[in-house]
């Protein structure tokens, strides 16, 4: 997010369109999985850093035309992000996403003399610093553009690029396979084709015959995001109080999780879908839980996306680009999260809603926001993001990224998730919480795991 402060200083303000005739004018309708996301503005925010020893000049002229053409490419075949979600002509109730020839994505490239190191570790950083580094996703009376793109320069230090998605344009799935497939093809100095397989646009792909379409539309309209004393509205966080940062599971500290989860479940003659994901959320939300000290009489509530690619009849394919995901709601008694065996009855609750996804995923479709919407106002555990993603792997042609971070989680429950930078099997998640609230999470958090390595 371009600010005012001394750190950052705007070098350019672009648009980035697919080859001029390279795109025919198209309309892609929403469907009932995009309409979900009218009613939630906040795009998704990433921030991938990448080392980078050189100066700002030498990356405006040896770099960026090379990120600019390989961009200019990726649009190609990814051109919705080029264009804009309007209500479809002629009706009251439909959207779309429209692309006309000339389209384009704001893109601005900045230098900071800041410490690049500082923002990319992963103790706590401000809030505050890592947003000048978010580009705005501006909204015109007219036209809700759905990408914005922005490239920071720390001299001699590093590169960051900055990614604002709004969501109804698609999931993390096929936000993900753009990033890379522009990476690949600012590598390969645009001579490579995007990653493989293309993205795939074929609406007719998702039937809708219940008309959930007609009712989620009519949910998200009616749809007012709840009010807290912890979070304040948007405008009016104080971000200089607010810090990120990321917690790293080893592949040592699953296992040590999974082998007390799976040997309880022995005991107790239960069995249920446990893998990496069940007990790192387990474990997150256990010490969310403690931390909040609600009454034990009290419901303790986790929400995360579940991908429908493979979960519909017929599946679709993974190249699928939209939205093609869908809510897991856990529910569990606040007393049985804070207990001893605390962690264990997380886990079994979200195994045993994992394995409810599998078959029929669309079963209570109708009830998904009416049943979000109090949920929400118990302050959920939420997650975004996946470690499926393989955000580590996005190489525009300066390595891998040193750290890659997401910062619209800035509800008090709110978490990212994703694969471990430096070890294969481990598990990152990222937090924002005010200072103080961190410091306590961060103290659960590794006294925890201490105890489990005894």
């Amino acid at each position: 997010m371009a600010s005012n402060s001394p750190a950052l200083r705007v070098l350019e303000n672009s648009r980035v369109s697919p080859p001029p005739g390279s795109v025919a004018t198209a309309s892609i309708p929403l469907t009932f999985f995009d309409v979900i996301w009218l009613m939630h503005y906040q795009p998704v925010e990433r921030l991938f850093f990448y080392d980078f020893p050189h100066p700002t000049a030498h990356f405006i002229d040896s770099c960026l035309p090379n990120l600019k053409t390989s961009l200019s490419l990726t649009l190609q075949h990814f051109f919705p992000f080029a264009g804009n979600l309007r209500r479809s002509l002629g009706s009251d109730d439909r959207y779309e996403i429209c692309y006309v020839d000339g389209d384009s994505v704001p893109f601005t490239v900045a230098e900071h003399d800041g410490d690049f190191h500082d923002l990319s570790d992963a103790h706590a950083c401000d809030v505050s610093k890592l947003l000048q580094l978010v580009p705005q996703l501006l909204k015109s009376q007219d036209a809700q553009p759905l990408l914005a793109l922005q490239a920071t320069v720390f001299p001699n230090r590093g590169i960051v690029i900055g990614v604002s998605v709004h969501h109804i344009a698609c999931d993390g799935s096929s936000s993900m396979h753009f990033m890379k497939s522009w990476a690949s093809a600012c590598k390969s100095g645009g001579s490579m084709p995007v990653v493989a397989p293309p993205p795939l646009f074929d609406r007719t792909l998702i039937p809708d015959p219940r008309g959930l379409y007609s009712v989620f539309l009519d949910d998200a309209k009616g749809f007012q995001a709840p009010q807290n004393d912890t979070v304040p509205p948007p405008g009016e966080i104080p971000f200089t109080d607010m810090v990120h940062v990321t917690f790293s599971f080893k592949q040592d500290h699953i296992q040590r999780l999974k082998r007390l989860v799976l040997a309880r479940a022995a005991e107790r003659g239960t069995s249920f879908h446990c893998s990496t994901i069940v007990v790192v959320f387990a474990y997150v939300w256990a010490c969310l839980v403690r931390m909040r000290g609600v009454a034990s009489d009290r419901k303790a509530y986790l929400l995360f996306p579940v991908d429908c690619r493979g979960r519909l009849q017929p599946p679709l394919p993974a190249a699928y680009f939209g939205n093609c995901v869908g809510p897991c709601f856990v529910e569990v008694a606040v007393g049985d999260v804070i207990g001893e065996e605390g962690f264990v009855a997380a886990a079994e609750a979200i195994g045993k809603a994992i394995e409810g996804t599998k078959d029929g995923i669309l079963d209570d479709a109708e009830r998904w926001i009416r049943r979000l919407v109090p949920v929400l106002h118990e302050l959920p555990m939420s997650v975004a993001g996946s470690p499926k993603f393989r955000v580590y792997e996005t190489d525009f042609g300066w390595g891998g990224p040193q750290k890659v971070l997401v910062t619209s989680i800035l509800g008090p429950g709110a978490i990212s998730v994703a694969e471990s930078k430096d070890e294969q099997g481990g598990i990152e998640i990222g937090m924002v919480l005010l200072k103080h609230v961190m410091d306590e999470f961060s103290a659960r958090f590794w006294n925890g795991l201490k105890l489990l390595a005894k």
